[in-house]
């Protein structure tokens, strides 16, 4: 099995798609996409025993930064590297804004443990929760 103890106790990832139906070949991508989903959505401090798991409030580094965009690009390559251990060779890329919809993208590029290459999209809306999906070029 190549998905993570979290999502094999639960048997569905994040967002509810069951473990079942999902092909052997696709669990670890999908497990990895459960984890960053679940890490992204978690703001830092909301975990007494792990006070640096997820991200910082937007608004803190909105307010604090003088480029809050790199910020928040440095700070998901952090918790990347240190939440999910199963990526290696991890960079963060901003893909784009979104003002009128106040949305940021980026593009998070990875390798497995076994060296296949993965690529994620990462979406961030100001009242809406971030999504992580595979990113396949148009």
């Amino acid at each position: 099995m190549q998905a993570g103890l979290y999502d094999v106790l639960r048997g569905r990832f994040y967002g509810g798609t069951k473990l079942a139906d999902v092909p052997e070949r696709e669990l670890r991508i999908q497990s990895v996409m459960s984890n960053l989903n679940r890490l992204f959505n978690t703001r830092q401090g909301s975990l007494a025993h792990l006070p640096d798991y997820g991200l910082p409030e937007a608004a803190t580094i909105y307010r604090d930064a003088e480029y809050p965009i790199e910020e928040l690009r440095k700070n998901i390559k952090e918790v990347v590297e240190k939440y999910e251990p199963r990526l290696r060779r991890v960079y963060i890329t901003h893909q784009g804004t979104d003002d009128d919809r106040f949305r940021l993208s980026f593009l998070i590029t990875a390798e497995l443990e076994r060296g296949e290459r993965v690529r994620f999209q990462t979406t961030f809306a100001t009242n809406d929760l971030v999504h992580v999906r595979r990113w396949r070029a148009a």
